[in-house]
């Protein structure tokens, strides 16, 4: 069965930290959207470093930019903060690199999908910069603002919104991540500062499933139609 046309926006950005469940979901979204007749696209939008890549490679001579393996998992820590007038610059260059992957893999899909499913995007950037940086001020500033600017009119985004102690029980190697806690709370007041749809997957994937479809005015079916009537 076809949904209305309306009933979706163009694009979904599906958001949130490692292992807050958004993979699943963005899969299982596009899955979902399929079954109902509608076209969509899924991207993985990790986004590469363009104007940016002269700046990581010098503060990987300074040590600022390396890589740790932990546990036999590798992590990659910017720590920029205390890099004055250099963060600064690199935030504004990340800006710039985000829109040139976001207008290349996102932008163009428009007329090969109806929807385009987003898995992290340049929300997710942003929020890695002000955690990288320091600069608490970038998320609610005209340049944080830059880092969406081609993403479309109508584009909804959902947080996946899991406690740190549940993402520790899944994913136990982010414990070494120290700068896990940060990107909760830059999530969190992007979600404030922007309006969007907070998932909470701190219970079952259906809960979470039946969440997002409730957000965007699609029928509950299954097993979540079960749980959203269970909660009415």
């Amino acid at each position: 069965m076809v949904e209305p046309a309306q009933s979706l926006p163009s694009l979904i950005s599906i958001v949130g930290v490692d292992g807050s469940g958004k993979t699943t979901l963005a899969n299982w979204l596009a899955a979902e959207l399929a079954a109902r007749g509608r076209k969509p696209v899924l991207v993985w939008s990790r986004f590469r470093n363009y104007l940016s890549k002269p700046l990581l490679a010098l503060t990987r001579l300074t040590g600022h930019n390396h890589y740790e393996t932990i546990g036999g998992v590798r992590f990659g820590f910017h720590d920029f903060e205390g890099l004055p007038g250099y963060r600064e610059l690199f935030a504004l260059l990340q800006a710039i690199d985000v829109n040139i992957a976001a207008y290349g893999r996102i932008h163009r899909l428009r007329d090969r999908s109806d929807v385009v499913i987003c898995e992290r995007g340049p929300w997710d950037t942003l929020v890695d910069v002000t955690s990288d940086t320091g600069l608490d001020w970038l998320p609610a500033a005209g340049l944080g603002r830059v880092y969406s600017a081609l993403m479309r009119r109508d584009a909804r985004v959902f947080w996946v919104s899991r406690d740190r102690e549940n993402i520790l029980s899944t994913r136990p190697e982010l414990v070494h991540d120290h700068k896990l806690s940060p990107r909760m709370a830059v999530y969190a007041q992007l979600a404030a500062q922007h309006g969007w749809v907070v998932i909470d997957n701190n219970g079952t994937l259906e809960a979470a499933k039946a969440q997002i479809l409730t957000a965007l005015g699609l029928g509950v079916t299954g097993p979540e139609s079960a749980l959203h009537d269970e909660r009415r």
